[in-house]
């Protein structure tokens, strides 16, 4: 008997930075990321999906393994920027409850996390760079996929830090809702694609990076080599959030 194709259900979790610079792209933000649901649920590939936003003050889940068909639209009520930036943290706390949600499971899904910033680190007290790194060293290692998308940062330096691939970062161009926009629907195709088994990967491709306004891009997929770059330490108390999947 011939094996099955059948696609095996994907778990999608998007972690969307609500930090207080991020009100300046609020609506482009709000409008891209329905773009991105929309594209997933079109594509109709078999995904169980989870958002979740983050700030200093607290990491909320405004939807948690819903089959991405019946995800609602993110409002601009619902998301209102504030406090800063812990990005190590708000990583690290969504990773490990993706883990958890997979370890009540029976199957082992694919995996694909997110995450999305327009800033750089500057509030995560509970976790290190180098905890972070070795997290999604170890996770990609088993096959999950991640992407980081940053909002008129240079993303690539900081996916580094993270542990994220250049091929798997983009950053987009913050200033213009076309390349909000682009950068969204890009992500979502990547991630279709890779849920409906279509590839085996979320990677970016060149044609993706150049709609979205991609100037950071640069050198980094000329086979040039750079030095890892060194986070600074983090330290004092945590973030009290803790969350599940």
């Amino acid at each position: 008997m011939a094996k099955s194709t059948t696609p095996s259900e994907t778990l999608v979790t998007f972690l969307l930075d609500r930090s207080g610079s991020m009100a300046m792209i609020k609506d482009d933000t709000v409008g891209a990321f329905n773009t991105y649901l929309e594209t997933l649920q079109k594509e109709g590939a078999p995904i169980t999906f989870s958002l979740l936003q983050f700030d200093s003050v607290s990491i909320d889940t405004l939807c948690k393994n819903q089959p991405v068909a019946a995800v609602a639209a993110l409002t601009l009520e619902a998301f209102q920027p504030r406090g800063s930036t812990p990005l190590i943290d708000a990583c690290v706390k969504t990773i490990k409850a993706v883990e958890e949600a997979l370890a009540k499971r029976g199957e082992k899904p694919r995996v694909v996390i997110c995450f999305q910033t327009d800033g750089q680190e500057n509030a995560s007290t509970a976790h290190t760079w180098e905890e972070l790194n070795a997290l999604i060293k170890t996770k990609s290692a088993e096959g999950w996929q991640f992407n980081f998308m940053g909002a008129g940062i240079d993303a690539y330096t900081t996916g580094r830090l993270m542990g994220v691939g250049a091929a798997s970062t983009l950053s987009y161009d913050h200033r213009s809702a076309a390349s909000t926009k682009a950068a969204f629907a890009a992500t979502a195709v990547n991630t279709a694609s890779f849920a409906s088994q279509r590839s085996n990967t979320t990677e970016y491709v060149p044609t993706q990076r150049d709609s979205v306004g991609d100037r950071f891009a640069g050198d980094r997929f000329s086979g040039k080599s750079e030095d890892e770059p060194k986070g600074d330490p983090v330290q004092s108390q945590s973030l009290a959030d803790d969350i599940s999947l």
